[in-house]
């Protein structure tokens, strides 16, 4: 059984605090992404969704999160999806599904018609690190 919290606003974590399998933690974080993705209170506002996903506890990934990964980089309202504590594996495998540049780091992916691209998703060490960007300097 895994226990995945997630805080609700315009900054969003979604965190592992309790995993004994890591197939019922990829089952249990992507009902919580799918969740958050289509709850009505976030579709229905207009405000930027920071959205900071901490992976600490999965040294591997499936295709149906890469999948809703995709669906978030999709969605107009979630201005960055960070992503947290990465293992090496997990970095793999979402370089090779373009998730990610083969850095590591944060990729370009295509904004409004009228803007420049932008980077969407960000890689971060910690998830400390990770919320820490969004304090302006």
């Amino acid at each position: 059984m895994a226990e995945i919290k997630i805080s609700n606003g315009r900054v969003c974590i979604v965190k592992v605090v309790k995993l004994e399998a890591i197939k019922d933690g990829l089952e249990t974080m992507k009902s919580t992404l799918i969740d958050f993705i289509a709850s009505s209170r976030r579709q229905e506002s207009d405000l930027d969704t920071y959205l900071f996903v901490d992976l600490a506890r999965f040294n591997r990934i499936n295709s149906t999160l890469i999948g809703i990964f995709g669906s978030i980089i999709m969605d107009r309202n979630i201005r960055l999806l960070c992503l947290c504590n990465l293992q090496p594996a997990v970095e793999d495998i979402l370089k090779r599904f373009g998730v990610i540049n083969e850095s590591g780091g944060g990729k370009e992916f295509p904004g409004e018609p009228d803007q420049e691209h932008v980077n969407k998703v960000l890689v971060f060490d910690s998830l400390e690190a990770g919320l820490a960007c969004l304090i302006p300097a």
